[in-house]
């Protein structure tokens, strides 16, 4: 699979401890109006495929809706994952969602302009001034317009982009993947001559993929529809994924695993549903 304007190979979840020496300004604790904002001390986390002690123990932010569901936070995976985001993004940056800002205030000593796509007015008043902060201290100039990232990539373009990252999915769920390809590809029409899309959790979700593919390329042949029938019942959307995996495979029993699970990443990739 060759990188091109996106590199399915890029991991955001590989370990570096460069994000720990980086403050960030935080949202401020308390109640909004359609969430709160909720503080408190972690002094060990599970980061990826590890769990990290802190000492001293972070103070980290998790935004929590009214019917108590965390919908975004800045935990020290959180901030690992979009540290390793920004420090491949460059030039000219167009972003589809805000967060607490993380992912900015990273990025912003190694980018020349940011644009940023929220579709939420409240997130956008209680996290861009940190954002503003942030790029006014480099220079950087910061655009931030209310709408929907979907919208603006199945628009025509009107500017043309060095680095387009998108993190508008809430959970790294590989049945995300089929849509977050239709994006993908839609940004690509918006980069500039040599520019790049980033896409967050993208390699975990794949990750996740080819562990469904192990699991049911191992099985027997004769019971592989059977078993992909009921491990995917209540989820229509993987099932339509894997049934390319068992169409391809047919009756083949799998000899050669590194073939066979390179090409269940690159159908992955592909699949737009």
């Amino acid at each position: 699979m060759s990188a091109g304007p996106f590199d399915p190979t890029f991991d955001d979840c590989q370990w570096t401890d460069a994000w720990t020496r980086i403050p960030i300004m935080q949202v401020p604790p308390g109640v909004y109006d359609s969430f709160s904002v909720k503080s408190w001390l972690m002094s060990e986390a599970q980061v990826c495929d590890r769990v990290i002690t802190l000492t001293p123990p972070l103070n980290v932010r998790g935004l929590i809706t009214h019917d108590d569901t965390l919908w975004m936070s800045d935990v020290p995976q959180e901030r690992l994952m979009m540290f390793n985001n920004a420090q491949a993004s460059s030039g000219r940056v167009l972003v589809g969602g805000m967060g607490l800002g993380l992912y900015p205030q990273y990025a912003v000593p190694h980018i020349e302009s940011l644009t940023v796509i929220e579709r939420d007015a409240e997130i956008c008043q209680a996290v861009e001034p940190l954002v503003r902060v942030a790029a006014d201290s480099l220079g950087v100039p910061v655009e931030v317009n209310l709408g929907k990232i979907e919208a603006v990539l199945n628009s025509e373009p009107a500017a043309a982009f060095d680095t387009i990252f998108l993190d508008t999915w809430e959970i790294l769920d590989a049945a995300n993947l089929p849509a977050i390809n239709q994006l993908r590809e839609a940004s690509i029409a918006h980069l500039a001559p040599g520019g790049k899309v980033l896409l967050w959790g993208y390699a975990w979700m794949l990750r996740l993929f080819t562990d469904a593919c192990l699991q049911l390329l191992q099985t027997p042949p004769s019971e592989r529809t059977l078993m992909l029938e009921q491990a995917t019942l209540q989820r229509p959307e993987v099932q339509r994924m894997l049934i390319g995996v068992l169409d391809y495979f047919a009756s083949e029993v799998v000899e050669d695993w590194d073939v066979a699970l390179n090409w269940c990443r690159s159908y992955a990739v592909r699949f737009t549903g």
